[in-house]
């Protein structure tokens, strides 16, 4: 099979992925609480698609500087998220969206010119991890439930909508080399469609409420693409791949239960 084909098939698979996860979080957070509906927001689930194309075609240099890019721009999603904490309810959603964006495209931009190494990655995360926590340290995690259900037609449209967005951005990193496309298969973009239709069953609370579990769910991504950067040249990229969406649904699976010993322990 050639590049082309590669590509194309990349970017349907994460197209794919991306229609079936959006669908299945709105479903969930109108179903559950918008804490676990965040936290599963968070996973790598739309990413890992597009890395298991990129292994499948790229040698393992290129697969780690890739993943390099990604670790690295888990910050840029970081300040993503406090821009649309800071804004939604105040703002009209587009604006919202397009406030993030712009904070996510600023940051992605700063990582393209640094050095892709690991420990700059880290430093990435750290300075904006600090400003996340800082930032949402009072924004509560509990809020009321969502008002009514969205039909299953609606669900598939809402899937649809971003597995068209993942398709053409996907598309475009594919032509832009290693560290570029690891940033773009960090792009928010299941995140963007997730809070788009949000508003429709939830309350600004619930959505900040759901955009900071997020935030700490991104806990998720660390051991995925810490893998397949550091392990991939050394054990292959298929056992650093695996071992790394071992890690992370560890780290959801943990900050899940987590929150449950903690609501546990307020109720008593």
């Amino acid at each position: 099979m050639d590049a082309t084909a590669f590509a194309i098939l990349a970017v349907a698979a994460r197209g794919i992925a991306a229609a079936g996860f959006v669908g299945g979080v709105v479903a969930l957070m109108e179903r559950a609480s918008p804490f676990i509906g965040g936290i599963v927001l968070a996973l790598p689930i739309v990413t890992a698609p597009a890395y298991v194309f990129i292994i499948l075609h790229q040698d393992a240099g290129f697969v780690a500087q890739a993943a390099l890019g990604s670790l690295a721009t888990v910050g840029s999603v970081l300040l993503f998220l406090v821009t649309a904490i800071a804004l939604v309810g105040r703002l009209p959603m587009a604006v919202v969206l397009a406030g993030a964006l712009g904070a996510w495209l600023a940051t992605g931009l700063i990582i393209r010119a640094l050095p892709a190494a690991l420990p700059v990655s880290f430093g990435v995360i750290a300075v904006a991890g600090l400003i996340a926590w800082w930032s949402g340290r009072r924004v509560p995690m509990t809020a009321p439930a969502a008002s009514g259900r969205s039909p299953l037609y609606e669900i598939a449209l809402r899937g649809c909508a971003a597995g068209i967005l993942v398709a053409v951005v996907s598309g475009l990193a594919h032509l832009l080399g290693p560290t570029v496309a690891g940033i773009f298969a960090s792009f928010p973009v299941a995140l963007m469609t997730v809070c788009w239709f949000l508003p429709r069953r939830l309350e600004s609370a619930g959505i900040r409420a759901a955009l900071r579990a997020a935030q700490i769910g991104m806990a998720s991504h660390i051991p995925f693409f810490t893998a397949i950067a550091l392990l991939g040249p050394k054990l292959g990229t298929w056992p650093a791949f695996t071992l790394g969406v071992v890690g992370s649904l560890g780290i959801a699976v943990a900050l899940g239960v987590l929150r449950r010993r903690h609501l546990r322990s307020a109720a008593r």
